[in-house]
């Protein structure tokens, strides 16, 4: 048997025709283009998923979605998305594209699905309890526990992003102050490298930044070192805080900056020094699936969910 698996994000939606082993058979790409409103953001979705299933040289026996935001799981409906998808909130996601595709429909968390993607075929295989946090321009997190994900009484477990790193910091868009995304995602990296910038053009991107890091030792590479190392530190800091607060085998972290490299030895040896002082451990891995993580994992969960 076949599965669809979709991702939507706040700049790309990826699907995909994914067989029984976690192989991609093809693949698709379109712009979310998320500023023109829900109606136009569900169009995409269809098109694209339509697409795919007129590609698969089997009939698909289900689709898998993940979806920014709360989502409740057993109705497939988005409870709560943030800004990044205007009038996304409330959306009956599920049966939206059931009427739509002519296939069952199961909808979670974008990364939750993740996380299922590298629990099957990625870098937590084998693991029962692990964490899974995604940096980019926010942090997302999903829980497993006992080799099931564990999404809490009101469908938020995970959203770690939105605990209080520094309490009374920096204001955040959820409307708290101190929040952890405000200091350890892709973009807190970029804007503290920027921080340190005087007279000096400002750094466009994490790319920008790492690129930097790597180089001599001028003004503007000191910059970017400096940013580097004080984002290691907070983004080490607060894998200690979900080491201590979880317990899990391991943390996978995923998102584009984990494949840059540079400051990941950095990480794993600051973290690792945060722990030892206060005996404990931490076992940090990168993701191994990149992008296509979400669509993996949507199809691994419409694959499950036939399953009973």
């Amino acid at each position: 048997m076949v599965y669809l698996g979709i991702d939507v994000g706040g700049t790309g939606i990826k699907g995909a025709i994914v067989d029984g082993e976690g192989r991609i058979l093809h693949r698709a790409e379109t712009p979310t283009r998320a500023a023109e409103g829900r109606e136009a953001v569900l169009g995409r979705i269809r098109q694209l998923g339509r697409s795919l299933l007129e590609r698969a040289e089997t009939p698909v026996a289900a689709c898998g979605v993940g979806s920014p935001g709360r989502i409740d799981h057993r109705r497939g409906h988005v409870i709560f998305a943030s800004g990044n998808l205007p009038g996304w909130s409330g959306t009956d996601l599920g049966a939206e594209l059931h009427r739509a595709f002519g296939v069952p429909v199961v909808v979670d968390n974008d990364v939750n699905a993740a996380s299922m993607g590298e629990a099957w075929i990625g870098a937590a295989r084998g693991a029962s309890d692990f964490l899974m946090l995604t940096l980019g321009t926010g942090v997302g997190g999903a829980l497993t526990v006992h080799g099931r994900l564990f999404r809490g009484a009101r469908w938020g477990a995970g959203e770690v992003g939105h605990m209080a790193l520094y309490p009374g910091g920096e204001p955040c868009p959820c409307g708290g102050r101190g929040c952890a995304e405000r200091y350890v995602s892709s973009k807190a990296l970029t804007r503290r490298a920027n921080e340190g910038l005087t007279g000096w053009r400002p750094f466009r991107g994490i790319r920008d930044v790492i690129r930097a890091a790597e180089q001599g030792s001028g003004d503007r590479q000191r910059a970017a070192r400096l940013g580097v190392e004080r984002w290691t530190d907070d983004l080490a800091l607060f894998l200690m805080n979900l080491q201590m607060a979880f317990d899990p085998q391991m943390i996978v972290v995923g998102g584009g900056i984990t494949r840059l490299g540079y400051w990941w030895d950095r990480l794993v040896q600051t973290a690792a020094r945060e722990c030892r002082e206060r005996s404990m451990s931490i076992r940090i891995k990168q993701a191994k699936l990149g992008p296509m993580a979400g669509v993996v994992g949507a199809a691994r969960l419409a694959m499950l969910s036939r399953r009973g």
